[in-house]
């Protein structure tokens, strides 16, 4: 639980600051594993954005939930995601990973791009393995709100 507070801290921090940004709010949508996700992009300053997203789910078992949250500079980022993966799990795990970006405007309000997820690495218990290369391309999209 101190993990999961912490991880509520560190996205709440980011968010707090990305709204003293001197820019816009904004919708994210990707797809990664062909699910849909999303959540909100702020601009901290030009060419800097962040992102954040929650997702979660629960049953007669109990329940799952991940914090997501990403830095990016140019087309350079750092994602953090904190997660609890099992109804089961004990503790919260956690991905940290570096992350390219290409992204093209359509029009003033809409942009496309696709996320190369370079190397991530995660503390998951029994991840085989816990670092890995490319493991994920997403293709993603930006609305402005």
């Amino acid at each position: 639980m101190k993990k999961f507070l912490f991880s509520l801290i560190v996205v709440s921090t980011m968010s707090f600051f990305a709204f003293e940004a001197y820019a816009g709010i904004y919708l994210f949508g990707y797809t990664p594993g062909g699910a849909l996700g999303g959540g909100l992009r702020f601009d901290l300053r030009p060419g800097m954005v962040a992102d954040i997203s929650m997702a979660g789910g629960s049953g007669p078992s109990g329940s799952t939930y991940k914090l997501y949250g990403d830095v990016f500079l140019g087309n350079w980022g750092l994602g953090l995601v904190a997660k609890k993966p099992e109804v089961n799990a004990d503790d919260l795990s956690y991905e940290v990973s570096l992350q390219y970006a290409l992204e093209q405007a359509i029009n003033q309000k809409i942009s496309v791009g696709v996320l190369f997820v370079l190397v991530n690495y995660d503390t998951l218990s029994g991840a085989d393995p816990n670092v890995t290369v490319l493991p994920t391309i997403a293709p993603y999209f930006v609305l402005a709100l």
